[in-house]
């Protein structure tokens, strides 16, 4: 397992789900359905505080672990997905 931190460009079908995204110049196509579930955020090293009342989405994030190949291969990849600004980034990468 390989940890990255870093945006990608991901293409999504009409549900939501990634079929496909681009990183480090590499186009990827995803070969089986991703699996989608919400994790905590780790709040505390990003703010003194979560402040009451402001939502789930301070204190949850939404992931994404999909099976995707390129030309050199097929490997596993989970995803952050930020849904205010539909920001992707790729955090594991399992060669």
């Amino acid at each position: 397992m390989v940890r990255v931190e870093e945006a990608v460009e991901v293409s999504v079908n009409q549900f939501g789900e990634p079929i496909g995204f681009r990183w480090r110049n590499e186009c990827y196509l995803v070969t089986n359905r991703p699996v989608r579930w919400f994790a905590r955020r780790d709040w505390w090293v990003e703010s003194a505080r979560a402040h009451r009342g402001i939502g789930a989405g301070v204190l949850e994030t939404e992931m994404w672990r999909l099976t995707a190949k390129h030309d050199l291969g097929v490997a596993q990849f989970e995803f952050i997905h930020n849904v205010i600004g539909n920001a992707w980034k790729l955090v594991r990468v399992y060669a």
